[in-house]
């Protein structure tokens, strides 16, 4: 089985909404061996935050830049690629020791988007093509017949 999602954002919407609301839907059909609630929020957050690393570092808030998003359903793994034309940034070379060591609620901004993308996702690569920043993040699931 195979399913493909794909936006493309760009002026004054709510990115993170569209974004949210996209994925929450396409991961109702998604069977995950440990709290499936639990796992698709929790990989709905990783996306926002990311989403959200481009509006705010790559972008600077300007929402006329265009963001790409695209689901991909696999029999057995669920893809989400971002693309944006930010500056290059590789987040797998993010060093979030600082926040990954912490015991409380930290009281600085920075470096938590990343770390949660680590715990997350089973797998994140990264690549500058063309001007574009790609993030590829994957997570195992296994999807339900009924789609």
């Amino acid at each position: 089985m195979f399913a493909q999602v794909a936006l493309k954002l760009t002026g004054p919407v709510d990115h993170l909404r569209l974004v949210w609301q996209t994925g929450e839907t396409l991961l109702a059909s998604v069977v995950f061996d440990d709290d499936a609630e639990a796992t698709r929020y929790h990989l709905l957050v990783a996306l926002q935050e990311m989403v959200t690393n481009v509006l705010r570092h790559g972008y600077r808030l300007d929402d006329s830049r265009p963001i790409e998003v695209v689901f991909e359903l696999h029999d057995e793994e669920l893809c989400i690629n971002l693309r944006d034309q930010g500056p290059a940034f590789d987040p797998r070379r993010y060093d979030t020791s600082a926040v990954d060591n912490l015991e409380a609620m930290p009281t600085e901004a920075g470096g938590h988007g990343i770390r949660i993308v680590r715990q997350v996702m089973d797998k994140v690569d990264y690549e500058r093509v063309d001007g574009w920043n790609e993030l590829r993040m994957s997570k195992c699931v296994r999807v339900n017949a009924n789609i």
